[in-house]
């Protein structure tokens, strides 16, 4: 009986080794069928950086989430969060101390493992008032961080609010060897290339103005490495071009920018999968309220009221937008969803410029005050057909109440730098709104320094609103402050909101794997692969 026991356990165990090695040998072959290839993605505009400390892009940090680990990963859910760098976290009792476990298994691309050095190092820089990193403001409540060990690490908070995670993790961990070479502001000013990075893909080249080219890191820690041997974002400035070039299969995927594309791409194109989603992008108008007469509130109410955007979205988004009406995108939680879209309504718009003093003495059809037209520059980047059909769209409505629009269109980079530093009358362009339900990035008074509040907005009733809001733990308590805030942007119309679009991303169907979401289009392209052959490869 005992030898009965055991054979039987000796024929379990033998079974047991023997499965488990065939699903190894079936994972490693069905990895080899994944593995390899290349593909283009098409982009309209190159990046004006890639250095994480530096750049305020959002496709910018679409990429370089791809070279850098964050210490957790957020899931598309908005709310909750995955493994990184770090394997887990835990609060203390009273919510002030938040640790986080860190892997042992991860290193940097030059070899050097990574520890907690590189995360009080990173912490260090992030909070430095020399180097001025665009999140700085999300640092705020941590007072420090503290490495017990080469793996673990405390962030000591001096308040207790509900995106304690998410302020703790924004933000790639950088290298501190590679820190400690360039203290301070220098490190703004170091090429991506330069840098040691610890995720999935490095940057092999980069041509300003034609391409970025990504391959794998060897030193990523994941088993599972990219399946892509070479990820290439080709730039194409042009919008007809690159939709060609899409249509062609000289490029193999793209964010759509031009929506009238999407029903011929859907049903002419079988050999193109569309990716439709729900983003957290806005398109608006931004009003320089630096400048007068901008800085009147009645007179950007007036040109909202002049402005059609039901009519953009039927002509050039065919359905794949709806109108916006305040900071937070329907996909934010804090968007308050009674507010209506302001009224378009050219009478309204005429009868608020008459009572500010804007009058048509001359006949020449065109409002003056004070001996001056009403006339202004309303700025675009090129490569985005869409913005500059709603340039047009724009100069018809407001030439209609008397305002006359002189279109700008700009290379990106260039556009970018005159929005950071205010230098424009109005400017078409768009935010992909924060995960964090968080007015002050761009409202706050205090961020037109060291923010993104390139208008000159100020309100001090929305700081301390949005102060109060963001305070709170109970989601359902802070909404309706959230929500008056919200109106009081709304009803001081810094912007004209224009449209929250769909997410668009269209690849060929050869390139499997892909998950866009309210994250990013490319978030999981580490696990995008190819199957047969054709352009790119």
């Amino acid at each position: 009986m005992r030898n009965s026991k055991r054979m039987w356990i000796s024929v379990s165990m033998i079974l047991t080794v023997v499965l488990a090695a065939m699903f190894l040998s079936c994972s490693e072959v069905w990895k080899k069928t994944r593995s390899g290839g290349t593909i283009i993605i098409g982009e309209t505009s190159d990046y004006e950086s890639l250095n994480p400390m530096q750049t305020t892009d959002a496709h910018a940090r679409d990429i370089y989430n791809q070279l850098f680990l964050l210490l957790m990963d957020e899931n598309p859910d908005l709310l909750t969060f995955s493994p990184r760098l770090a394997e887990s976290y835990e609060f203390s009792g009273d919510r002030k101390k938040l640790t986080f476990h860190l892997r042992k298994d991860a290193s940097w691309s030059d070899g050097v493992g990574i520890t907690s050095r590189d995360v009080l190092a990173t912490f260090s820089v992030q909070k430095d008032t020399t180097v001025v990193w665009a999140s700085i403001h999300l640092k705020d409540h941590i007072d420090s961080v503290t490495a017990p060990d080469d793996y673990t690490v405390v962030y000591h908070f001096n308040h207790v609010y509900p995106y304690q995670v998410m302020d703790a993790v924004d933000g790639p961990i950088l290298p501190a060897h590679f820190l400690e070479k360039h203290p301070g502001v220098s490190i703004k000013s170091v090429p991506i290339e330069e840098f040691p990075v610890s995720g999935p893909f490095k940057v092999k080249e980069w041509v300003k103005g034609q391409s970025l080219t990504l391959v794998p890191n060897e030193s990523y820690y994941d088993s599972d490495k990219p399946y892509l041997d070479k990820v290439i974002f080709k730039i194409v400035p042009d919008q007809v071009t690159i939709n060609t070039q899409l249509k062609s299969g000289e490029i193999d995927g793209m964010e759509i920018y031009s929506p009238s594309e999407v029903e011929a791409l859907r049903t002419e194109h079988p050999e193109l999968t569309v990716h439709q989603y729900q983003g957290r992008n806005y398109v608006y108008i931004g009003w320089n309220g630096g400048r007068k007469p901008f800085d009147n509130m009645n007179v950007r109410r007036a040109l909202s009221h002049a402005i059609d955007r039901q009519k953009i979205i039927d002509n050039l988004y065919y359905g794949l937008a709806k109108e916006c009406v305040g900071p937070f995108p329907p996909i934010i939680w804090a968007h308050d969803p009674d507010i209506e879209p302001i009224v378009c309504d050219p009478a309204i718009a005429r009868e608020i410029l008459a009572a500010e003093g804007y009058l048509d003495s001359d006949g020449d059809g065109y409002l003056e005050k004070d001996g001056m037209t009403f006339e202004f520059e309303l700025l675009t980047n090129q490569g985005n057909q869409t913005r500059a059909d709603i340039q047009v769209m724009v100069q018809e409505a407001l030439r209609e109440i008397g305002v006359k629009v002189i279109p700008v269109t700009m290379e990106w980079t260039v556009m970018l730098s005159r929005h950071k530093a205010s230098d424009f009358d109005g400017l078409i362009s768009a935010w992909r709104a924060s995960t964090k339900a968080d007015l002050y990035p761009i409202w706050g008074c205090d961020a037109r320094a060291e923010g993104y509040n390139r208008i000159d907005y100020c309100n001090p009733l929305v700081d301390s609103l949005n102060t109060a809001a963001t305070s709170i733990l109970d989601f359902d308590e802070a909404r309706p402050i959230f929500n008056r805030a919200e109106r009081i942007i709304y009803e001081e119309q810094p912007y004209t909101f224009l449209y929250v679009p769909s997410g668009i991303l269209v690849l060929n169907s050869r390139i499997r794997g892909a998950r866009p979401d309210a994250i990013s289009s490319i978030h999981n392209i580490h696990e995008w692969y190819v199957e047969g052959d054709g352009p790119g490869h």
